[in-house]
């Protein structure tokens, strides 16, 4: 809870007595490695913030996994257009190691956004984060090399190659796994 707690007074700025607002409305979920938060065609009523453990957001086509986004401790994790929109996800938010989160559910949700202004920076903060994420993401794998969209990766998210499965990282990247391990191999050689 100490992590839950300084991200929001301290990251996005709230006051103890709204953090003291949000622990009574939050609930504590352990999710198992391999278990789903969500899947395709469920509506994502939730925020969720971890705690602990990642989770991925990915889409299935015709057998195919492709990683749209990661989700590490100090940040919050939904099918984030399912819970704006309320309706249907078409992906899968799956925790890739025994993960602990937070969870706030939409209607809790809207009616702390109801009671003061200030809860907006929550809103904004959450809406700025998913936002900018994947305009970074877009702009790279239209514009940049698998070794540039790699580096971002690493910038992004550091550390990741200790908890994430390469051919989770070469999904992400939109790349084979022996595409990212021939980068891989070429940034060592340099060092």
């Amino acid at each position: 809870m100490n992590l839950f707690k300084k991200y929001i007074t301290k990251v996005i700025g709230l006051t103890q007595n709204h953090f003291e607002q949000l622990e009574n409305l939050i609930l504590k979920e352990e999710i198992s490695k391999n278990k789903y938060l969500v899947t395709p065609g469920t509506v994502c009523g939730f925020l969720a913030f971890v705690n602990t453990g990642i989770l991925r957001y990915y889409i299935d086509k015709e057998g195919d996994e492709f990683n749209i986004d990661f989700h590490f401790p100090a940040g919050f994790a939904s099918a984030y257009s399912s819970f704006l929109t309320q309706k249907p996800a078409v992906g899968y938010l799956q925790a890739l190691e025994d993960t602990e989160v937070f969870i706030l559910k939409k209607d809790d949700y809207d009616n702390l956004l109801k009671t003061s202004d200030e809860w907006y920076k929550l809103a904004k903060h959450i809406s700025d984060d998913y936002f900018l994420r994947k305009c970074k993401r877009q702009t790279s794998l239209l514009m940049d090399t698998a070794k540039d969209r790699y580096d971002l990766l690493l910038t992004t998210y550091p550390g990741i190659e200790q908890w994430v499965p390469q051919y989770h990282i070469a999904s992400y990247l939109g790349i084979k796994p022996e595409s990212l391990s021939r980068i891989k191999s070429l940034t060592y050689i340099k060092k």
